[in-house]
């Protein structure tokens, strides 16, 4: 028999990655789907996709203010700052 019949017959694959200074190997069986494949093995994988997952919890998209009111918005802040450094300039002068 030719050895190229026997890796055709073979599904098993092992796939090598390096991130940074960390290697690692995943193995992946093309007959298994998409249940099992490309799995972590290691804890040091797994322990990355479950941090990954806290950060997509507290990461979300913040909904944006409506486009009238963001021009408005952004003139009147620096004045409301100014008003208010005023406002503290003159209560800790009052009571110094």
């Amino acid at each position: 028999m030719e050895p190229g019949i026997d890796k055709k017959k073979d599904h098993h694959r092992e796939i090598t990655y390096q991130v940074g200074w960390k290697k690692g190997k995943i193995e992946w069986q093309e007959g298994a789907g998409a249940e099992g494949g490309g799995k972590a093995h290691t804890p040091e994988e797994l322990h990355a996709a479950s941090c990954e997952r806290r950060l997509q919890l507290l990461w979300r998209a913040v909904p944006a203010l409506p486009g009238a009111l963001l021009l408005p918005l952004l003139y009147a802040l620096p004045v409301i700052c100014f008003m208010l450094t005023i406002l503290l300039v003159y209560h800790l002068r009052l009571h110094s």
